[in-house]
């Protein structure tokens, strides 16, 4: 049986090879939908609680990512960024970035899990084919999906909430 643990009431986004490309303020983002399970992530080398702002790093095997890293020798590296103090809403930020990390921990016990996570493949790749987007990382590091300080938890563009 597949458990499927979604990051809010309902699964945030379905995972699957599809790179989605939404425009940016600086030029296109591409965004992936990656079903984390427990053999993909090293917990040993991964953060076991939150940093200030939020910040947590996940290991994830490279041969179990989608997203090919030829420059890259060792695992990938998914970071959440950090959360300024003075963001609009940093508490709940902060907290739902805790209950994040919660749940990817949660893993580890439910080996069967499947936790859709959204990536933010930018600044660290290199555009191969933009139709369908092709996509290789240029290094080690992808980071959880984010916008004004918080985790974005869907491929859709983002907007900013008034």
């Amino acid at each position: 049986m597949l458990t499927v643990l979604s990051v809010g009431a309902r699964a945030a986004c379905e995972p699957g090879p599809e790179i989605v490309t939404n425009p940016g303020r600086h030029g296109p983002y591409y965004h992936l939908c990656l079903g984390l399970r427990a053999a993909m992530v090293d917990f040993g080398s991964s953060d076991r609680e939150t940093h200030a702002g939020g910040q947590f790093e996940v290991r994830v095997e490279r041969d179990s990512f989608p997203v090919a890293a030829p420059a890259c020798r060792g695992a990938i590296i998914l970071r959440m960024p950090w959360t300024a103090l003075q963001k609009r809403a940093y508490e709940a930020k902060v907290s739902a970035k805790r209950r994040l990390l919660a749940r990817i921990r949660a893993l580890e016990e439910s080996r069967e899990a499947l936790l859709p996570v959204a990536i933010e493949l930018n600044p660290y790749m290199r555009v191969l084919s933009r139709g369908p987007a092709v996509i290789e990382l240029t290094g080690c590091n992808v980071f959880f999906r984010h916008a004004d300080g918080g985790y974005v938890d869907h491929l859709q563009p983002w907007m900013r909430v008034p």
